[in-house]
């Protein structure tokens, strides 16, 4: 998808256009090819933070993963 999608193309409409048997063959059929992949993704990750393990340098909101609680509306049965 990274090399073959239009610009700005959601994944899920990328599946659609190929089919997920062009998918499937490209990635669990092609060993050599998935390798080359994954070569080039960590390539271009190289450098970049890990937003799970380096909330600071990724510059991550944390809030984000505080769990939200419910609150019970005036007139509402919850």
């Amino acid at each position: 998808y990274r090399l073959e999608g239009w610009y700005l193309e959601r994944t899920v409409h990328y599946v659609n256009r190929v089919g997920l048997d062009y998918v499937k063959k490209k990635i669990l059929d092609d060993y050599e090819g998935r390798q080359a992949l994954w070569a080039e993704l960590q390539f271009a990750l190289d450098g970049e933070p890990d937003p799970w393990f380096e909330h600071q340098k990724a510059a991550v909101d944390t809030r984000q993963f505080i769990p939200i609680k419910a609150v019970a509306m005036e007139g509402s049965a919850v």
